[in-house]
């Protein structure tokens, strides 16, 4: 029993270390599908014309933006945050008018 209990104590931090190294490499693996998903947006908002992009408030400029973020940070977290800019001044536009 005693040989049982010392093996297990000695495997027990080389099974937490895999676990660890495991865990890192899977979560690696989730952000660059999502970084692949995120590209492959912007490429579809590439291909809409100025006008479609104007409707949902976004300019040719904001996906040259985006596109230009390193592969590892969200790039459409650039495109929402035009968005939620020029949404925000057109209210308050708005607001001074009337």
């Amino acid at each position: 029993m005693l040989y049982g209990e010392t093996r297990a104590a000695l495997v027990a931090p080389v099974g937490s270390a895999l676990a660890l190294v495991l865990l890192k490499m899977s979560n690696a693996a989730v952000k660059a599908a999502r970084a692949i998903e995120h590209r492959r947006a912007l490429r579809q908002l590439g291909q809409l014309d100025d006008h479609m992009l104007r409707d949902i408030g976004l300019t040719r400029g904001d996906l040259l933006d985006a596109a230009s973020e390193p592969l590892w940070r969200d790039s459409t977290h650039v495109l929402v945050t035009r968005t939620v800019e020029r949404r925000a001044a057109a209210r308050l536009r708005a607001r001074e008018r009337g």
